[in-house]
């Protein structure tokens, strides 16, 4: 009789959302904070923001406000010393992709749309742990068509996904995460100006060791920790949308 015991692969959760457009001068970005013990990350948010006088407030990069960003400033801090958790962000030029071949494809879909799906696909068959592994996908809320099942498009084009789940940011305080630390990025790519925004950005590329917001290999952490790909778009399209 074997005794041999089976072993599941790790389970790796992922916390998924955008920032930016698909407009010409704009960026288009898609971040995942990868945590492996999601339970114990929510906590640590929810016990730290109640040193904080915000309320029930969503925190979101687009809104911050002067009673939100203490606490965002201490959201990117707490990111930074805590290892478990991984930022993995993707960015396009706005207008870097080819709307003509996007806009020929069996899904029906605004090429817009799908070129959206595609870099989600991008970002997270870029950033996969070698070894075995199941993941667990969660992202933010959007509207979109309905034609349009990103959840169903990731869970058949991503090979190790086991499932792909919406959630409600405003509920999820590792969705406000991610929301935060994208917009980060975003904000440092596009120059933002605005003294609270531009606050937040300068935390967050001072605590990683960037030397500028395009630097794919800051000075402070592993590129584990924090892997930017600035994507140059190639003279062909991409065979496999």
């Amino acid at each position: 009789m074997s005794t041999a015991v089976h072993r599941l692969p790790p389970v790796i959760h992922v916390f998924g959302d955008e920032s930016g457009s698909f407009h010409k001068g704009d960026h288009q970005l898609i971040g995942l904070i990868q945590t492996r013990d999601p339970v114990a990350r929510r906590a640590e948010l929810v016990s730290m923001r109640a040193a904080y006088p915000i309320g029930d407030r969503e925190v979101k990069f687009s809104d911050t406000d002067s009673l939100t960003l203490p606490y965002a400033l201490a959201m990117i801090d707490w990111f930074l010393d805590t290892p478990d958790l991984e930022l993995k962000v993707i960015v396009w030029a706005g207008d870097g992709f080819d709307s003509s071949y996007f806009a020929k494809n069996k899904f029906g879909l605004k090429p817009e749309e799908l070129a959206y799906n595609y870099l989600y696909k991008r970002v997270l068959c870029g950033n996969l742990p070698k070894e075995d592994h199941r993941l667990l996908v969660t992202i933010d809320q959007r509207e979109r068509t309905k034609e349009n099942n990103l959840l169903t498009y990731l869970r058949e084009k991503v090979p190790g996904v086991r499932d792909v789940t919406e959630a409600d940011s405003k509920q999820d305080p590792l969705l406000q995460l991610v929301d935060l630390l994208t917009g980060c990025v975003g904000g440092g790519l596009s120059g933002v100006t605005q003294p609270r925004k531009r606050a937040l950005v300068e935390r967050f590329q001072r605590g990683m060791g960037m030397r500028s917001a395009r630097d794919q290999y800051p000075l402070k952490v592993t590129r584990q920790k924090f892997n930017l790909w600035l994507h140059v778009p190639k003279k062909t399209s991409p065979r496999h949308p």
